[in-house]
């Protein structure tokens, strides 16, 4: 088992070796927040909640026994006319374990075609949808590691492009401590849109949470993309002018580029039926605020209800004065001894 682990390590780090960020991969898709859990908390929090399978989307470690026979559903309305959202399911195979499967599903909406000379020629459509099969390996009450497997198909008008991608995760418990280690989106593409093969959103993301011991507070901190250092670039809203008419652009240093990795978030009663959620996230309040408009780039909240035999989860984010995201998810009991 240990020479099969190896192995499959070695495979998954040549898939891909190059730090991608923003618009130098494709299938952006993959990289959007897979539940409102996760928008609600600054995008990016992979550790579990106990009962909301639509984390395992982002971390297949957190598989396990406890999520058996949960239905997952997510809708988010992004920015501007996209929409996006995912299903998933947990079941059981004897002999196998638990196993996790799953459809991310983003619709651009309709464009106006045109030639050359600007004549609308009629109208063109754009999406993208990832297949997700998960498996995760539990070594003890601590320990877990698990592995998404994802088949992409995109079509954007009449180009069309497939690709395939791993995501494998660590997670460790104990005693209210909880950290997740998730390589996402390692692959390629199959078949190109033009004949030209891209990367993939390949990304390392680490998180910690807390659960306090005297207060119904959990704590939560995200290092993003910790497979480039060098994360952050000159926002050019920023820049000023002199009296001179020269262009002074900001002084991006290595203390930008820290606070550009973290992500940040608390949620309050964790473990009751109310849980109300904060986030804020560093990289996107730096790239994407503007210079004199103050809107809370960055920051983002939201609630879970756990009832008898669903949960609901609602996540708002914020992106740019000129759009923001909200997401609605809603986990299904169908095993009895979850209806509790």
């Amino acid at each position: 088992m240990k020479k099969t682990a190896r192995l499959f390590t070695s495979f998954l780090f040549t898939l891909t070796i190059q730090a991608q960020i923003g618009g130098t991969a494709t299938y952006r898709f993959l990289s959007l927040s897979p539940s409102a859990f996760q928008t609600s908390l600054g995008g990016k929090q992979f550790v579990s909640t106990g009962y909301d399978i639509m984390q395992n989307f982002g971390n297949p470690a957190l598989i396990d026994s406890t999520q058996n026979g949960i239905i997952g559903l997510n809708y988010a309305n992004h920015l501007t006319d996209i929409n996006y959202g995912q299903a998933g399911y947990v079941f059981h195979l004897p002999e196998t374990g638990y196993l996790f499967a799953g459809i991310h599903y983003l619709n651009y909406g309709k464009f106006i075609a045109a030639d050359d000379t600007g004549e609308k020629t009629g109208t063109f459509t754009a999406s993208e949808s990832a297949l997700y099969a998960g498996y995760a390996y539990r070594f003890n009450e601590r320990w877990s590691a698990g592995l998404n497997l994802k088949w992409i198909h995109s079509v954007l008008a009449s180009y069309r492009s497939e690709g395939i991608a791993f995501d494998l995760g660590i997670s460790y418990r104990h005693n209210g401590n909880e950290v997740a280690l998730v390589f996402r989106n390692a692959g390629r593409q199959i078949t190109t849109y033009n004949g030209t093969r891209e990367a993939l959103p390949f990304e390392i993301d680490l998180t910690y949470a807390k659960l306090l011991e005297h207060a119904p507070i959990r704590l939560y901190i995200t290092l993003e993309n910790l497979q480039k250092p060098r994360i952050a670039f000159i926002n050019t809203a920023r820049d000023q002018t002199d009296p001179n008419g020269n262009i002074q652009h900001e002084n991006i240093t290595i203390i930008h580029h820290i606070f550009r990795h973290i992500i940040t978030g608390v949620e309050i009663f964790p473990r009751k039926r109310l849980n109300l959620r904060l986030g804020f996230n560093f990289r996107r309040a730096a790239e994407l605020g503007l210079k004199d408009i103050n809107f809370s780039s960055g920051f983002s909240a939201g609630l879970g209800i756990r009832l008898n035999r669903f949960a609901l989860h609602y996540g708002y984010g914020q992106y740019h004065f000129a759009g923001n995201t909200h997401l609605i998810g809603l986990n299904i009991f169908l095993n009895a001894k979850q209806k509790n």
